[in-house]
């Protein structure tokens, strides 16, 4: 059996490895698949791939153990409860094993990176978890309060801007986003009192 998925994929979350080059060139097919499969990993197959400016819609094939590592997420929950955050990692990880595209056990990897200061490596598993996702609240949420750590305000204000667009019922990244707002309001001011338009995101 096989499970068919659809990612999104943004220029924002790639501007500095490989994948950001795809944006570039979007008529290289050969090259965008390449540099999908070494992006997505060996067990999953590219079946078709599209540039929408910013965005690169891409649709997967891969074996079907999405149950099983469901069962494995749950597992972790679990013992992540009972106190036991080791052994939640181990089942997280190999949830990933048996099928690398399981937004949950991505989310759950990030997290575990997040709370041991591996920021870089927490970006990496959000990012992940929201392509597979679709815009999920939660990971775009985490990258943003990550850029916030890494002093990266601008793409910090454009994740939990993102992140309120996918769930406008979250109060916390609405909130969040206004006090970001405000805060780059006050530091991007001109010395004439004049607002400043924030930097690019980097």
């Amino acid at each position: 059996m096989k499970k068919v998925l659809d990612l999104l994929i943004h220029l924002e979350d790639h501007k500095h490895d490989g994948l950001g080059r795809l944006f570039l060139d979007p008529e290289d097919e050969r090259e965008l698949r390449r540099s999908l499969r070494e992006y997505l990993g060996p067990k999953v197959t590219v079946k078709a791939a599209a540039v929408e400016g910013q965005r690169l819609r891409v649709r997967v094939e891969l074996p079907d153990f999405q149950a099983e590592s469901d069962n494995l997420v749950r597992l972790a929950r679990d013992l992540s409860g009972r106190a036991r955050p080791g052994a939640a990692l181990g089942q997280l990880e190999e949830a990933l094993r048996i099928f690398p595209l399981n937004g949950a056990a991505l989310k759950g990897l990030g997290r575990a990176c997040y709370r041991r200061g591996d920021f870089a490596g927490a970006s990496g598993f959000f990012v992940r978890a929201n392509e597979v996702l679709r815009e999920d609240g939660e990971a775009l949420k985490a990258l943003g309060m990550i850029a916030l750590n890494e002093g990266r305000e601008p793409s910090a204000l454009a994740y939990y801007e993102r992140a309120a667009a996918a769930n406008p019922k979250d109060d916390a990244a609405r909130d969040a986003l206004e006090q970001l707002r405000e805060r780059m309001t006050r530091k991007f001011r001109t010395p004439d009192g004049s607002p400043e338009p924030p930097r690019r995101p980097r």
